[in-house]
């Protein structure tokens, strides 16, 4: 019966992946570009006149096939909605689990990822997440030289006076990036990525020490500088917030609920203990961290203000998951209601908005599901 039942699962996967690759990889054309020459756009980050600055986290996008219209009629409609100053892609770009052996479609999404977000004429930056670099299809590196086509992109291999990079092969982490948004010559927050230093095949350990100390580097060169950090998998703290959501003491203010499969678990990195409590100490000795954003549970979108120590509080928020990528649920999720949910799922992205005067605030932005990629504002924090 084990045999029988054994069989039964790799014969259904392997015509699942079959279905994947033929059916989901029909059309590979490159978005219009910018036909901005690579060099020529100055990506200093400052406010506006205003004083405003509008960050959008895209989160999750996780293309396997072609975009489709589905993703790309929302993703536009998110973005139009947010007009933002700086786009982060938050992980999971792609999932080349279901690509081995194809390098060059890889590639090739790679490419229609950049050339889309390029031809928004938008500063734009990315990290990766644990199915990025999955079963060694394409590398890190390999990626990022993609990602550096655009003109528009911040980061990448290579130093530049407009952030600070700090790169490890030999943790496979490579999207660690601070960048400074100004009011004239002053600094007046950091954008900081920490990249996902896992992958589908390795435990999902939480930061490497390498990445603590350069938010601990950066923290003491940007003294009384307020950070955003922005990753893929959410930290111990998400879980503790979550499981105090009613305390007011501890979390003050909480909006929106888990719905993901496991309900009740955030899939923080667990594996690492120590690497936990290292971060959590770096963020109570440091308090210069206004909020962390993460996707990586599809479908979890809470957020809320958590008290971290006696004298330090930021926001823990998960970012919308922002476009249908490829419909893997179709031949994964054995249950009918769990297919249901995820394709019906409203797609969006989160806005973590500030001021050179202080002010702070999130929310998120849904489609309606209206047919009309309607784009709705919704669990707005202030802080």
């Amino acid at each position: 019966m084990k045999k029988f039942f054994g069989r039964s699962i790799v014969f259904i996967l392997i015509v699942a992946l079959m279905a994947i690759t033929l059916t989901g990889c029909s059309k590979y054309d490159e978005f219009e570009w910018s036909g901005v020459e690579k060099g020529s756009v100055d990506l200093k980050l400052s406010v506006g006149e205003d004083g405003k600055f509008d960050i959008l986290q895209m989160a999750d996008i996780q293309f396997v096939g072609a975009i489709g219209e589905n993703s790309l009629e929302v993703m536009d409609a998110t973005i139009a909605s947010a007009n933002p100053d700086l786009i982060v892609l938050t992980g999971d770009q792609i999932s080349p689990e279901y690509l081995i052996g194809q390098k060059w479609k890889a590639k090739k999404i790679l490419n229609q990822i950049t050339s889309y977000f390029d031809g928004k004429k938008i500063p734009w930056t990315a990290e990766f997440g644990n199915h990025d670099g999955a079963c060694g299809v394409i590398s890190k590196r390999e990626m990022l030289e993609i990602y550096q086509k655009s003109a528009y992109f911040i980061g990448g291999l290579e130093e530049n006076e407009r952030w600070e990079t700090y790169i490890n092969e030999e943790e496979d982490t490579y999207c660690n990036y601070f960048i400074p948004v100004y009011d004239g010559e002053s600094v007046v927050h950091g954008v900081m990525l920490l990249d996902c230093a896992s992958c589908l095949t390795s435990p999902y350990d939480g930061f490497t020490q390498g990445q603590i100390d350069f938010y601990n580097q950066m923290s003491e060169k940007y003294k009384g500088v307020q950070f955003s950090i922005y990753t893929h998998e959410p930290t111990e703290e998400f879980q503790t917030m979550y499981d105090n959501r009613e305390n007011k003491e501890v979390v003050p203010v909480f909006l929106g609920e888990i719905e993901s499969p496991e309900d009740g678990k955030c899939y923080y990195p667990t594996k690492d203990p120590n690497a936990n409590e290292k971060f959590r100490e770096s963020l109570k000795t440091q308090k210069n961290v206004k909020g962390i954003y993460v996707g990586h549970d599809h479908l979890s979108n809470f957020s809320g203000v958590y008290n971290i120590s006696d004298d330090h509080s930021l926001i823990l928020a998960y970012g919308r998951m922002s476009a249908y990528g490829y419909s893997e649920w179709k031949y994964f999720m054995f249950s009918g209601a769990k297919r249901k949910l995820y394709k019906n799922y409203p797609r969006g992205g989160r806005v973590v908005s500030f001021t050179s005067g202080g002010d702070y605030a999130t929310f998120e932005l849904l489609d309606s599901k209206d047919g009309n990629c309607t784009i709705n504002e919704i669990n707005r924090i202030n802080f």
